[in-house]
Protein backbone atom coordinates (compact mmCIF):
# COMPACT_ATOMS: atom_id res chain seq x y z
CA UNK A 1 0.00 0.00 0.00
CA UNK A 2 1.30 3.31 -0.57
CA UNK A 3 2.15 6.10 1.72
CA UNK A 4 1.50 9.74 1.02
CA UNK A 5 2.33 13.06 2.86
CA UNK A 6 -0.36 15.26 3.30
CA UNK A 7 1.22 18.09 3.13
CA UNK A 8 3.98 17.44 0.50
CA UNK A 9 0.92 16.79 -1.71
CA UNK A 10 -0.62 19.74 -1.00
CA UNK A 11 2.56 22.34 -1.72
CA UNK A 12 2.90 20.45 -4.45
CA UNK A 13 -0.69 20.58 -5.40
CA UNK A 14 -1.71 16.91 -6.16
CA UNK A 15 -4.10 14.38 -4.71
CA UNK A 16 -5.39 11.09 -4.60
CA UNK A 17 -9.47 10.24 -5.37
CA UNK A 18 -11.18 6.75 -4.97
CA UNK A 19 -14.39 5.44 -5.21
CA UNK A 20 -16.66 2.64 -5.53
CA UNK A 21 -19.29 2.30 -8.03
CA UNK A 22 -20.21 -0.99 -7.37
CA UNK A 23 -22.42 0.22 -4.62
CA UNK A 24 -25.19 1.11 -7.14
CA UNK A 25 -24.82 -2.34 -8.38
CA UNK A 26 -28.58 -3.25 -7.62
CA UNK A 27 -29.52 0.82 -8.31
CA UNK A 28 -30.16 0.59 -12.15
CA UNK A 29 -33.28 3.10 -11.69
CA UNK A 30 -31.52 5.31 -10.46
CA UNK A 31 -27.68 5.12 -11.97
CA UNK A 32 -29.60 5.41 -15.52
CA UNK A 33 -31.82 8.37 -14.47
CA UNK A 34 -28.49 9.78 -13.39
CA UNK A 35 -26.61 8.49 -17.03
CA UNK A 36 -29.43 10.02 -18.85
CA UNK A 37 -28.84 13.55 -17.29
CA UNK A 38 -24.66 13.16 -18.08
CA UNK A 39 -25.56 12.23 -21.47
CA UNK A 40 -27.88 15.43 -21.78
CA UNK A 41 -25.58 17.65 -20.44
CA UNK A 42 -22.90 16.59 -22.98
CA UNK A 43 -25.37 16.52 -25.71
CA UNK A 44 -25.64 20.31 -24.94
CA UNK A 45 -22.10 21.18 -24.33
CA UNK A 46 -22.85 21.97 -20.45
CA UNK A 47 -20.23 19.25 -19.24
CA UNK A 48 -16.96 19.60 -20.11
CA UNK A 49 -14.95 15.95 -19.74
CA UNK A 50 -11.15 16.63 -19.14
CA UNK A 51 -8.67 15.66 -21.74
CA UNK A 52 -8.32 12.31 -22.86
CA UNK A 53 -5.43 10.32 -24.30
CA UNK A 54 -6.39 7.25 -25.92
CA UNK A 55 -3.76 4.50 -26.63
CA UNK A 56 -3.63 1.57 -28.66
CA UNK A 57 -3.14 -1.98 -26.07
CA UNK A 58 0.36 -2.07 -28.58
CA UNK A 59 1.47 1.62 -27.06
CA UNK A 60 1.01 0.67 -23.29
CA UNK A 61 5.31 1.27 -22.88
CA UNK A 62 4.34 4.62 -24.34
CA UNK A 63 1.36 5.23 -21.56
CA UNK A 64 3.51 4.09 -18.48
CA UNK A 65 6.48 6.42 -19.82
CA UNK A 66 3.82 9.45 -20.11
CA UNK A 67 2.93 8.46 -16.67
CA UNK A 68 6.11 8.18 -15.04
CA UNK A 69 6.95 11.60 -17.07
CA UNK A 70 4.64 13.31 -14.79
CA UNK A 71 3.47 15.73 -18.40
CA UNK A 72 0.71 14.07 -18.84
CA UNK A 73 -2.67 15.88 -18.38
CA UNK A 74 -6.40 14.44 -18.27
CA UNK A 75 -6.78 10.87 -18.58
CA UNK A 76 -5.04 8.04 -20.31
CA UNK A 77 -7.09 5.19 -21.21
CA UNK A 78 -5.74 2.09 -23.27
CA UNK A 79 -7.98 0.81 -25.95
CA UNK A 80 -8.40 -2.58 -25.52
CA UNK A 81 -10.23 -4.74 -28.89
CA UNK A 82 -12.84 -7.32 -27.36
Amino acid sequence: MPTFDPMDMVTSNKSVLGFNLSFFADEAEIVSDLFDQICAWLKFDRLKVPRVTELELERIVEAHELIQSGKSVGKIVIKVQG
